[in-house]
């Protein structure tokens, strides 16, 4: 933001003028408001000197304690509002206390709509009248705000001091007299302050701003080159006409410098053009030369690099024939002793498939001999059922011979032994046959799962016979490509043993072709590096040219950007 700089002064102006105002209604605020206490406190004296002429002349007799209770002559203080009420009218208002010691008996200040009674005097004050017998008169708090008081003493015959007698009035009015008159004051170093800027502000704009405001227009149109300009005319021998004055000698010795260096310009423009011209020709004529050398250096640089890279990929062919030379000759071992293991595998198997049809032949009789003992166990199950029944009847028949043998008494008792032995034998076999059956039915079934189990292990068996069939079928092509490989191995074992005998003959004669190009190259390379420096040279001497030439075109431009 921009800021004139007669508002600058006018700012600083009306800050000097409100900062001595201010200080000015301070100093007034505090002598007023001193001499209103001062004044309210001669009005106290006097106020106080009439109410002792009042007490005296209304209650003959010196002031006393008595019963505990203060007395002036033989009239008792404590609570008796008609003093403090016709005192405080003969001081048009006072606020007066009578205090025996330090706490309040009598007083005209109602608080809340009752008498302050019983209140203390504030320390201040009893320090210096109840301590000292000392008057006291100034600024005290009175039930909480300020007052301007005057504290006499109250003393008996002996002298001792038994009360104090006071009477104040509110400091809040004297304060806003002088608050009020600082005021007043203040608005009237305002205006003054105001109409003040105002004359200055004029004059400023008339003597100082307006031609400082032309000076800066020149100054811009000479910063714009323009040396037509017409300057401001000094008058007068302040510091703004020797400033007009600087500005017109400064235009003069400019116009004068200008119209030399523009002849100077075009003189060295014509110059450097010609020079900058015959160097470029030169430069041209160097740099093809330079070209044509370096072009012969890089080419015999390339195959000199070319040669080396011919070395390098030779001696690397070498090596990897070499290699390769190793790697056949064990690739050769490899393949013999793959084809011997090879042709042990195939007898292996020859000799797996014959044991596995021995077995395949023997699980299947096995299979069929469990398969047939399943049938007699069955067939014996059968008879064994038989019997149980035979036995179940010899049991009924054993039981009907008992039965008879005790009908017939003692004749029939050798019979009913009989019968009795019958029936047990019966019985047993009857168990035994039971017995049986269990142990034929856990047979049975452990023959059934043999059956199963004989079956799978026969048909994996199969299984196993075929798989080692194939394996068989394919060692026997692994034997013939392992014969074919061996064979290929023998033959390109032969051949990289010629490879690498060709490979030493051209290595050697590339090194003798690289010795002879590296010695042209190097021959080469010195005739471009003295084409270069002397290209360089020419180079710099034209740019240095043109570097000029630039410079006066600039200076040119410069010169006539100027108006004369």
């Amino acid at each position: 933001m921009r800021v004139s700089i007669r508002k600058k002064i006018s700012l600083l102006i009306f800050s000097c003028i409100l900062l001595l105002t201010s200080l000015l209604a301070g100093i007034n605020y505090y002598v007023a408001k001193k001499n209103l206490l001062e004044s309210a406190n001669t009005k106290l004296l006097s106020d106080i000197q009439v109410s002792y002429e009042y007490l005296n002349a209304k209650f003959p007799g010196d002031w006393s304690i008595k019963n505990n209770q203060l007395y002036k002559g033989d009239v008792n203080m404590v609570e008796n509002f008609e003093i403090a009420d016709k005192v405080g009218e003969l001081t048009n208002g006072n606020a007066v206390s009578i205090f025996q010691k330090d706490t309040r008996i009598s007083t005209n200040i109602v608080e809340n709509g009752q008498r302050a009674l019983n209140t203390k005097v504030s320390d201040e004050v009893a320090t210096v009248v109840l301590g000292e017998k000392k008057r006291f008169i100034g600024s005290a708090s009175v039930l909480g705000s300020m007052h301007q008081g005057a504290y006499d003493p109250i003393l008996d015959s002996k002298g001792d001091v038994i009360g104090v007698w006071a009477t104040a009035v509110p400091t809040a009015p004297y304060i806003s007299i002088a608050t009020k008159s600082a005021l007043e004051n203040i608005a009237v170093s305002l205006g003054i302050a105001i109409l003040l800027i105002v004359g200055i502000s004029w004059f400023l704009q008339r003597q100082i701003i307006n031609p400082i405001n032309i000076l800066s227009s020149n100054a811009q149109e000479l910063a714009d080159l323009n040396l037509n300009v017409k300057l401001l005319n000094p008058k007068g021998k302040d510091e703004i006409a020797d400033l007009a004055q600087a500005f017109s000698n400064m235009k003069d010795r400019l116009t004068k410098t200008i119209t030399i260096v523009a002849g100077s310009a075009n003189q060295i423009a014509n110059s450097s053009h010609s020079l900058a011209e015959s160097s470029h020709q030169t430069s041209e004529a160097s740099n093809q030369i330079a070209l044509t050398m370096n072009e012969i250096a890089v080419g015999t640089t390339t195959q000199s690099d070319q040669a080396e890279q011919i070395v390098t990929m030779m001696q690397k062919t070498i090596e990897e024939a070499s290699s390769s030379l190793q790697k056949a000759e064990m690739t050769l071992t490899s393949a013999i002793e793959s084809s011997k293991i090879a042709r042990k595998g195939e007898e292996a198997i020859n000799e797996a498939i014959k044991h596995l049809s021995a077995v395949t032949q023997t699980v299947s009789y096995a299979t069929d001999s469990i398969q047939k003992l399943g049938k007699r166990s069955e067939e014996i199950g059968g008879i064994i059922t038989v019997i149980t029944g035979i036995a179940e009847q010899t049991n009924l028949l054993a039981l009907n011979a008992a039965i008879e043998a005790a009908r017939a008494g003692d004749q029939g008792k050798g019979f009913a032994v009989v019968a009795s032995e019958v029936r047990q034998l019966a019985e047993q076999s009857s168990l035994a046959s039971g017995q049986i059956t269990n142990l034929i039915n856990d047979i049975q079934a452990e023959t059934s799962v043999t059956v199963r189990t004989m079956e799978s292990n026969l048909l994996a068996v199969e299984e196993q016979v075929t798989i080692i069939n194939k394996g068989g079928t394919a060692l026997k092509e692994i034997v013939e490509k392992v014969v074919e490989t061996e064979k290929g191995v023998e033959q390109m074992k032969s051949a990289f043993s010629h490879v690498n005998d060709n490979s030493l003959g051209v290595q050697q004669a590339i090194h003798d072709i690289s010795r002879i190009i590296e010695d042209a190259a190097a021959a080469t390379e010195e005739i471009a590096a003295t084409s270069e420096e002397q290209y360089a040279t020419v180079a710099e001497i034209t740019q240095n040219s043109d570097e000029l030439a630039t410079i006066a075109d600039k200076l040119q431009n410069e010169v006539n950007k100027f108006k004369f």
